[in-house]
């Protein structure tokens, strides 16, 4: 009865965000499945989980445990394959050079992370979506810069569609100061992580990206955050 009555008061949570705004977890940094599930109640469309040193897929189930099972199917893993089947996940981050899964599921969105345009041209057939990085200098990896202009990372991304390729996402330092211009360069969506993850507002850091990006297309927020 008590948990009835509760779930009267319970917020609903915020309609999700495109799922071409993708927030990675970081890999040099810590970060938690509490502040996954506050991003996910704010309306955070899609989340890749990097690789996690000394995981196995029993930490990762404890991971998905910690997240309402209403939101796992906005999860991308790039490992256990398996796992994204079986509890239904968004889908798999391939690694340049990886063959798609036998008998892959059109329903889990498979998904690549690339650094040049033969990388792009390496994807296997059946990619849903990849992403090319860095156009930015990294917010969270010293040292890690673009290998290209602005004008070239534009090219490439005009060459690539021109050629049927699946959609592009820029990842790599963006910012809500930058995330207009990820768009004004063609991409079709942008991914960050350090913007996010080093916020001390996480939340507010997101939708602050996602504001920059959809401008005044914006999604309508049903309560503050």
């Amino acid at each position: 009865m008590l948990k009835f009555i509760q779930s009267l008061f319970k917020s609903e949570p915020e309609a999700p965000a495109p799922d071409n705004l993708v927030l990675f977890t970081p890999t040099r940094s810590p970060w938690d499945a509490k502040t996954v599930v506050k991003l996910f109640d704010a309306g955070l469309g899609r989340l890749h989980v990097q690789s996690v040193r000394d995981w196995n897929v029993r930490q990762y189930e404890a991971f998905l445990q910690q997240v309402p099972e209403a939101f796992w199917n906005r999860i991308v893993l790039e490992e256990q394959p398996d796992l994204v089947l079986s509890r239904k996940l968004a889908g798999f981050q391939m690694i340049p050079g990886d063959r798609i899964p036998p008998r892959w599921p059109k329903t889990a969105a498979l998904s690549l992370k690339c650094h040049s345009y033969d990388e792009m041209r390496s994807t296997p057939k059946g990619c849903h979506y990849l992403f090319l990085s860095p156009i930015f200098p990294s917010v969270s990896k010293r040292d890690y810069v673009p290998q290209r202009t602005h004008r070239e990372f534009q090219v490439i991304v005009e060459r690539w569609r021109a050629e049927g390729g699946c959609p592009v996402y820029g990842l790599g330092g963006i910012t809500p100061q930058n995330a207009a211009h990820v768009r004004a360069l063609g991409f079709d969506g942008m991914a960050f992580i350090g913007s996010v993850w080093e916020s001390t507002q996480p939340v507010q850091a997101f939708l602050e990206l996602e504001r920059a990006w959809s401008g005044k297309d914006a999604r309508k927020l049903k309560r503050k955050h």
